[in-house]
């Protein structure tokens, strides 16, 4: 368990170093767009073109009867080909499983098959000319989520699902889809909440350390799914209705934790339609953009099209403020210490951005030789995924051997992934070599 250092305690600290001819460092605050784990903008599709910022995920949607084409043979190309070509880029990818997919290119989002066996299900076409209401006006079909076979049958996939992609290092969260028009959590043959639940418990049983992102179109499944970890979506930014419809209302009354959902789990976001329809509707971009941000947004899904350039200051504040975003204020250290001695640190940290950082990255310390070689390492017991948004104190020792050389070295910092790599930017104008900062010097003597 890590123990945290009350903030008085820090103060009180860097108090007593600088008493004792401690050095003290200031950093200036950076407004770069970084490509940050798990937060900020989030790429659509496979990487077909250059992201508009700096990604870290990559978002899928995927029909089930792509990728079980026959009950029981799966087809995982359609995941495995985006994962290795953004592995490539540095991001991981996000997707949803749709069973109802109103821009499909035919009948069937859900396999064939599955209407072979007995299922039931709904024939519809999607109505009018609105673009976020569906594709071309063919005929497709839903199933009905309440038949048995397909209960049992998307079960078992679901299961595959999980066996293979639960877990893996590549996936940052899944939707909690298969149920409404694309996975939504809407539809014209709306299923009791009994059978919804089994549909959500379907992946809370089989994604256990992926997270996953709930639906927030229904309120009463959603208030199943967060007490029970899930994060949430909210597909439809833009729209003045569902920013009526949000936390607070009537609607959501019954949701526990809503409010305070985005301290454990992802908040994640996506445009009514692009800008241009936004503006054919006259919602304001403002009003959307400041929507996202009040509600402490993760990842923003990159469906917003082509945007005017006196526009895209708003763009670039929403990409750099989303998440986390780290900002090392000021480091107070022992100056000079002896071999075998203890180098005292205090640092003042802020969380600039609207959201918090889910994954594990501890926060390392190190002494660099002359060459920039990592002559001691240690770990601080600050948990940074504790920081929400606000300013933040922890201290951190650093035991120098008995047997290090005399000489200076360089004081560095850095967050580190779970291979023990620097891996997270942070917002200040410190020199930096692959995410590793080098922040102030040290004397051994």
């Amino acid at each position: 368990m890590v123990k945290r250092v009350p903030w008085f305690a820090v103060l009180a600290a860097a108090r007593m170093l600088l008493a004792a001819g401690a050095a003290t460092v200031k950093f200036h605050e950076i407004d770069t767009v970084f490509q940050n784990p798990g937060k900020g903008w989030m790429a659509f599709g496979s990487p077909a073109r250059e992201p508009r910022f700096p990604v870290s995920v990559a978002y899928l949607r995927l029909n089930w009867a792509d990728l079980e084409p026959a009950e029981g043979q799966y087809n995982w190309a359609p995941l495995d080909g985006p994962i290795t070509a953004w592995k490539e880029r540095g991001a991981r990818v996000a997707f949803r499983i749709m069973t109802t997919n109103a821009h499909s290119q035919g009948y069937y989002c859900s396999p064939k098959w599955l209407f072979d066996a007995g299922c039931r299900g709904f024939e519809y076409v999607p109505a009018g000319d609105d673009p976020t209401a569906g594709g071309s006006r063919i005929p497709r079909i839903e199933p009905d989520y309440s038949d048995p076979i397909y209960l049992s049958r998307h079960a078992n996939f679901i299961r595959a699902l999980g066996r293979r992609y639960d877990g893996h290092p590549a996936v940052e969260f899944l939707d909690i889809g298969s149920y409404g028009i694309w996975g939504e959590w809407h539809t014209p043959h709306p299923a009791p909440f009994e059978i919804r639940r089994k549909i959500i418990d379907m992946y809370l049983e089989a994604f256990r350390r992926t997270p996953l992102v709930a639906m927030s179109d229904d309120a009463q499944a959603l208030a199943y799914a967060i007490p029970r970890g899930a994060g949430f979506r909210r597909d439809g930014v833009g729209s003045p209705s569902h920013e009526k419809q949000w936390i607070g209302s009537e609607k959501y009354r019954e949701v526990p934790g809503f409010a305070d959902a985005w301290k454990r789990a992802p908040a994640v976001f996506e445009w009514y339609g692009n800008y241009a329809y936004l503006q054919r509707r006259q919602w304001p971009f403002d009003r959307a953009v400041q929507f996202m941000l009040d509600n402490h947004v993760t990842l923003i899904n990159d469906n917003v099209g082509a945007v005017p350039e006196e526009e895209m200051p708003k763009l670039w504040k929403l990409a750099r403020l989303s998440g986390y975003r780290f900002v090392l204020r000021e480091l107070t250290h022992t100056e000079r210490v002896r071999p075998g001695g203890r180098l005292d640190i205090a640092m003042q940290w802020s969380n600039v951005g609207v959201g918090r950082l889910y994954r594990e990255f501890p926060l390392e310390l190190y002494l660099l030789d002359g060459k920039g070689a990592i002559a001691v390492k240690t770990r601080a017991a600050a948990d940074p995924r504790t920081w929400l948004p606000g300013d933040h104190a922890c201290a951190a020792q650093v035991t120098v051997p008995k047997d290090l050389p005399a000489g200076a070295y360089t004081l560095g910092l850095a967050l580190v992934d779970e291979a023990g790599q620097p891996a997270i930017k942070l917002a200040i104008d410190a020199p930096e070599t692959g995410r590793l900062y080098r922040l102030s010097t040290v004397t051994v003597r």
